[in-house]
């Protein structure tokens, strides 16, 4: 994970999490933020490619999709 744009010290939460993982106190990136909406599709990504078949995920996709349903252009009957 990379760190904020902003300046600013260290938390007791970030530095508990640094001593807990043996990071070096003085590390760049942030092991308590959460990763941005890009991250999160890069480590989807390399998921999917590298356990394609990964029953979780399959699990996480159909229940996914029966609670959203698709867009209105591509529900079946609608025309193109």
């Amino acid at each position: 994970m990379t760190a904020p744009s902003g300046n600013g010290g260290v938390s007791r939460e970030e530095r508990s999490a640094r001593a807990a993982l043996g990071m070096p106190a003085r590390h760049r990136e942030l092991v308590t933020r959460k990763p941005g909406r890009g991250e999160w599709r890069q480590l989807a990504a390399w998921l999917a490619e590298l356990w394609p078949r990964d029953e979780y995920t399959a699990i996480v996709t159909c229940s996914r999709r029966s609670d959203h349903p698709p867009p209105e252009d591509q529900k079946p009957g609608s025309s193109p």
